[in-house]
């Protein structure tokens, strides 16, 4: 019996055409960056546009952790103070202990009754247009002959 000679392979992949194709990709790459930047245009419009001055600096807070603390010592303030907020509508603001005080020993109001009086006709179609599905407003429709439907 004779032995089969072998031929063993020389090249798996032939280098020139491994580097043509790593170079066509790195070309292809760069031309699809330029043709995206060229098709959308990503540079901000909102960005104000300064010729031959530099922007000035923006006013940012100096000691944020200041203002946050006089901040809410003037929430604070406003909250155990009395006054009006509105003097011609009659709103006006209490002390937060003393409305927490008032609903402790009082009890919230019955809402039920108040939906029932109509001062003013626009009342009932401001009232079905902002919550239509509550007792209130269908009691102010019945009442105001179903104005606001």
């Amino acid at each position: 019996m004779a032995k089969a000679q072998r031929h063993p392979e020389t090249r798996d992949v032939q280098p020139r055409v491994l580097l043509a194709f790593g170079g066509g990709l790195l070309v292809f790459l760069a031309l699809a960056a330029i043709g995206m930047k060229l098709v959308f245009n990503t540079t901000p419009s909102w960005l104000p546009k300064f010729e031959n001055a530099s922007p000035e600096a923006p006013d940012l807070q100096s000691a944020p952790r200041q203002d946050l603390v006089n901040f809410r010592a003037e929430e604070d303030r406003q909250l155990k103070m009395l006054g009006w907020v509105d003097r011609n509508a009659g709103t006006a603001r209490i002390p937060i202990d003393d409305a927490m005080w008032a609903v402790v020993s009082s009890g919230l109001p019955d809402w039920s009754q108040t939906g029932a009086a109509v001062s003013r006709p626009d009342d009932c179609a401001l009232l079905a247009a902002a919550i239509p599905r509550t007792p209130q407003a269908q009691e102010c429709q019945k009442q105001g002959g179903g104005a606001g439907r």
